[in-house]
């Protein structure tokens, strides 16, 4: 057997040593030592071998990889046993290399690719062996069982429904046939009526829930056979961690899916009441009685549920390490002005929502191409925005003191304008309501989407002012329970807690943050916040009221405005510099490491 060109084989023996050298120059009779491996000729090379090779417009696209990530010798191929599953787009190569910043397995032609050329490539073979023991793969596991978990408990409640609704039904037909008893026929006709409807909303309530469950089991099923999937594949970590990227990506659609299921879980109860006024007169237009509404839909009766299986896949991040990725271009020859991005939202299909203050616009961008989608020009600045049901958004816009409606499928397209009274700053959605911040005087409205006031807080119970100067605000839900308020002040340098009937439940101040401005709720009890002043990202934990910095200039943050955060363990920050105005017109972005 002849020894590998490029490699220098023991004298006396066929067996190739792991002493590598450059092959070109090898075959030159040249032992020199190789500095670069090109990942598509599988050949190692010097550093002018390695010029050459770029310069070669047959090669020139190739990527090579340094001496830092480059294999030691020709046995590093021995590990293709390891691998067992082919790209999609070329069929003879093994997955091997994994790209974080697209979130794609690659293999070694895939390197070439334009799209990964100033990528940070991983190789899977270094990554797997962190894997099993690592978090995101035990949060994986955690994110499965609590999905079976949640189903169990959803189906359970949908059973009860329907139980109740049998006994509700049959208890509404008893009371209305014993006070049909008590007078004449005269009311036969309106009897009729009210036995035709009750039966039509027990059809639809049980054809609704009996569909709801049929989702649930369907997927119930799909999580077993994900779980099924990912045990069979730990003993082989390499293929584990192919198969858990691929699981990860399928438990967030499962997650979506209950979401759907508990947002269309709307089953209405009804309880027969008699009418007074069939009492005194039999004459009267609502004989007999009418069925009120007692219940508006099962979530009533799903207070135990535990929280959703996404936000159990989130990490603490207080102690987390966070890497820099780069940042995403958001101005264009149309703007006037350099930006001013107030505002952050992350919508699906790895697309940003951005509030442009200074160019008086709201434009839509792609994170994996950091492309601009869509962009929108409005009448006057607008300064926060938040995401509504069914593919839409609103923004308020500042001097206007208007609301206005947005749809956000596709491009962005402009809908309903809301006046209200005042100047509207922050803005949030809550169960068909808006809450919102205005400041001169400062205070905090919950209205309905047309505009009317609910109820507003400007003041304690000692009659002096709630805030100065209210910005931003969010709303959670903590552990599935009421939904709170968080509004950050940033006259006072405090975050003040409400809850959705706008009482004060808590603040939150530390000398690390100053002029907090925007906030993006991260799984339970723990909000991310903008320290403009104090030029850093805090973690706020609303249980203990303590806050951590995660990211502080050093690490890019210059009077941070708006902040988001989605599973991906992706943070986007927007900043506003007075004196580097560049940094105004990008978006940063940061990966949990």
């Amino acid at each position: 057997m002849d020894a590998v060109s490029g490699k220098k084989a023991p004298e006396g023996t066929g067996l190739v040593f792991d002493h590598t050298y450059c092959q070109p120059c090898a075959n030159d009779g040249k032992n020199i030592q190789p500095d670069a491996f090109c990942t598509v000729c599988k050949e190692f090379l010097c550093s002018t071998c390695a010029r050459v090779h770029k310069n070669m417009k047959i090669s020139k696209s190739h990527p090579l990889q340094d001496k830092s990530t480059m294999p030691s010798s020709f046995h590093q191929e021995s590990e293709n046993k390891h691998f067992t599953e082919t790209c999609q787009r070329h069929a003879e190569e093994f997955i091997k290399y994994y790209c974080p910043n697209h979130e794609a397995l690659l293999c070694g032609e895939c390197l070439a690719d334009k799209t990964h050329r100033s990528c940070n490539i991983e190789r899977i073979s270094q990554l797997a062996n962190r894997y099993t023991a690592g978090a995101e793969y035990n949060s994986l596991k955690a994110g499965l069982v609590q999905v079976v978990k949640d189903i169990g408990n959803l189906s359970d409640n949908i059973q009860a429904s329907m139980n109740y609704i049998d006994e509700e039904s049959l208890t509404n037909i008893s009371e209305l046939r014993k006070f049909r008893n008590e007078i004449n026929q005269y009311l036969d006709k309106r009897e009729k009526e009210l036995l035709e409807e009750i039966e039509q909303k027990k059809q639809n309530s049980e054809s609704l829930l009996k569909e709801l469950n049929s989702n649930c089991q369907e997927i119930k099923a799909t999580t077993e056979k994900l779980k099924a999937e990912l045990q069979a594949q730990e003993v082989n970590t390499n293929q584990l961690f192919i198969s858990g990227t691929r699981v990860m990506k399928e438990l967030v659609g499962l997650q979506s899916a209950l979401k759907d299921i508990r947002g269309k879980n709307r089953v209405s109860y009804f309880k027969f009441r008699r009418d007074p006024a069939t009492e005194q007169l039999l004459a009267s237009c609502t004989a007999i009685g009418k069925l009120d509404q007692v219940a508006s839909d099962l979530a009533d009766q799903q207070k135990q549920l535990q929280a959703p299986a996404l936000n159990q896949s989130r990490a603490d991040l207080s102690q987390s390490q966070f890497r820099k990725l780069p940042d995403i271009p958001v101005k264009k020859s149309a703007d006037t002005s350099d930006c001013f991005l107030t505002s952050v939202a992350i919508l699906s299909r790895n697309r940003l929502l951005l509030a442009d203050f200074h160019n008086c616009s709201v434009k839509l961008v792609d994170t994996t191409t950091t492309k601009m989608v869509s962009q929108m020009k409005l009448p006057s600045p607008r300064w926060d925005l938040c995401l509504l049901p069914g593919d839409r958004a609103v923004v308020t816009l500042l001097w206007e003191g208007k609301i206005q409606f947005l749809s956000t499928q596709g491009n962005i397209t402009l809908q309903d304008v809301v006046k209200v009274d005042g100047r509207c700053h922050g803005i949030d959605f809550c169960d068909d309501n808006l809450i919102v911040s205005f400041t001169s005087p400062g205070k905090v409205v919950l209205m309905d989407m047309k505009g009317k006031v609910k109820k507003s807080a400007d003041k304690d119970s000692s009659g002096k002012p709630l805030f100065q100067n209210p910005e931003h605000l969010t709303v959670t839900k903590e552990s599935q329970t009421h939904p709170v308020i968080y509004v950050t002040d940033v006259g006072t340098s405090i975050i003040i807690k409400l809850s959705i009937s706008l009482e004060v439940l808590n603040t939150y101040q530390d000398p690390i943050l100053e002029y907090p401005r925007g906030l993006a709720p991260v799984g339970d009890n723990q909000l991310l916040v903008c320290g403009r002043y104090s030029n850093n990202i805090l973690l706020l934990d609303t249980l203990t009221g303590k806050i951590t910095q995660l990211l502080g200039k050093k690490a890019g943050i210059e009077r941070p405005c708006s902040v988001a955060y989605c599973h991906k363990k992706m943070m986007f920050v927007t900043c506003s510099p007075s004196s580097r105005t560049k940094l105004e017109n990008f978006v940063k972005v940061y990966k949990v490491a």
